[in-house]
Order: structure tokens, then sequence, then C-alpha cells
């Protein structure tokens, strides 16, 4: 049956999770925020930004930054507070993530690497953070390991901003053996900041003044990748195209494990600021409970 015009259609992924879950997904896409892309198709179709290069080359590392926990929890679908089952508003985006081996110049899909994410919410907060006064909550954080074929998925919200930095995911691949990790792996995915721009036109972004960072002056985007001399940014933005109503994003990530991360070729020490210091101001305090 036709869908009206208008009406937001329900959204399955069989690939994703289990059928509870997707059914508790299509309600999130129906009521969460959601925000339909009528305006955004050619911008999303037309921009296939990142890994455009033919060589293929290792990605670039980036600062873990202040805000990660290892919270271990094993899901896809991190839209959902497991502390009290709240759900995160936002514009709806699918992010699936391939991680690749290089060895002699080929990359080939890695299976059983533990790939977690974490980012801010549309208010520019991150969860299980004391300073933001979210300690206890999970909101947005969570990992996956990758099956034969490298891949892991996510079922997330488009960030928000927060002070001194600009639209970003933080990323972490581990390898371990039992309990020991062997290869621990830190970068950040960045979007296209013309289409952060059109979705923060919406609700609930729209809700709060403008953000003061974008990718061409943001510290961590704007740091040199040595090994191939182009800005680590440039090389991390994610691949954006439309699904009905909901946005979708990849990114291959390409590792040599056979040599630890070289922290110090982008000037970035793992879990420390970048160069010149940490970003101006922190994110905003989380407004009192109404």
């Amino acid at each position: 049956m036709a869908e009206a015009e208008g009406e937001i259609p329900t959204v399955t992924n069989k690939n994703m999770d289990s059928a509870p879950a997707r059914g508790r997904r299509e309600v999130i896409l129906k009521t969460a925020g959601v925000l339909s892309l009528v305006g955004l198709g050619h911008i999303f179709k037309t921009s296939a930004l990142a890994q455009t290069t033919s060589t293929i080359t290792t990605t670039p590392e980036e600062t873990e930054g202040p805000y990660w926990v290892d919270e271990k929890l094993n899901r896809s679908d991190i839209l959902t507070d497991p502390a009290d089952n709240t759900i995160q508003q936002g514009f709806p985006l699918m992010l699936g993530v391939t991680v690749s081996q290089l060895a002699n110049g080929k990359a080939t899909p890695l299976s059983g690497a533990y790939v977690d994410i974490w980012h801010c919410n549309a208010s520019g907060i991150y969860s299980d953070m004391a300073v933001e006064g979210t300690s206890g909550k999970k909101f947005l954080r969570g990992y996956q390991v990758t099956d034969a074929h490298g891949s892991v998925r996510f079922l997330t919200i488009y960030p928000g901003w927060y002070a001194g930095r600009t639209v970003h995911i933080h990323a972490r691949v581990r390898l371990f053996s039992g309990s020991q990790t062997t290869y621990d792996f830190t970068t950040q995915f960045f979007f296209d900041d013309g289409i952060t721009d059109i979705v923060y036109q919406r609700a609930p972004y729209s809700q709060r003044p403008g953000r003061d960072t974008i990718n061409t002056v943001d510290s961590v985007y704007n740091t040199t990748d040595c090994l191939n001399g182009k800005t680590s940014g440039s090389e991390l933005l994610l691949r954006l195209s439309e699904d009905s109503n909901h946005a979708v994003a990849s990114f291959n990530i390409v590792i040599d494990t056979s040599t630890l991360p070289d922290t110090s070729c982008n000037g970035n020490t793992r879990g420390a600021p970048p160069p010149g210091g940490p970003p101006t101001g922190n994110p905003p305090p989380q407004p009192p409970a109404t």
C-alpha cells in the first residue's frame, strides 16, 4: 500500500537486531524527534566524501578525548539508556563500520574486532560523566564485534555539538587474546558541514544557538596525517546517503595489526587533548529535570 504524502514510513533492517528490537526501533524512528529527509536528498546523494583515494592507507588515529568510558555494552541500538530506558531524540542515523587489515598493500576484512562508538546527544551532552551530571547514564555508547565481513552496525542519532569542537563520533577498535588487549586503535568520524547545517535547522538541534566550531577550524579535524601529508579530518569524513526517513553513514577503518598504532604520527597522545591544549569550553551542563 502506498504511503500518504508526508507520512513517515516504517523502517526495518533485518541486519540490525531481532524482531522485538526492530519493533521498538520502528517506534523510535516515528516518534523520537524524527526529521524528514525532504530537501536533504540531493546533498546526501552527492556527498561520497570519505576514502576516495586509490592507494590504500591506514586510517588516521585521533585523540581518544576526555569522554571515553569502557561501558562494555554489547549492542547495536545505542539510543536507549539501560539505566532508565529513556530514548535519545534526534535525527536517526544508521552507522555501518567495516574494519580491514592492511598487509602487503591489500586490505582484507578483519573479523572478531571489538568496535566501540560514543558521542554526545543532540544537546552536546555525553553520558556517564560527573561533570555533565550524567553519572550512571549510558546513552549513545556501545560496541559490536565485527562479523566475517569485518562489519558492524549501529542505530544512533546525528550528534549534537559542544563548545570548541566540530560534530564528530568517537570510535575505538580493539583486539583481544582472552581478556588481554593486544591491539587498541582510536579515531574520530566527521560530518560534512553543509549537511550538518541543514540537519541543525530541525528540532531538537534548532532549539540551541548556532555552533561555534566547524571542520575547518577544529583542532582535531585539522591534525596532519604524516603518512600521506593530508588533513586527518578530510580522511575521516563519513560517507552519507539517505534511506527514507533517516540518514545512513558508513566508514571503512583500515588498520595494520602488525604494528602498534603510532600516536606520535599525528601529534596526539591517546587520551590527551589535541595539540595546543584542550578545546575551549566543555559540553553545556545538563538542564535540570522538569
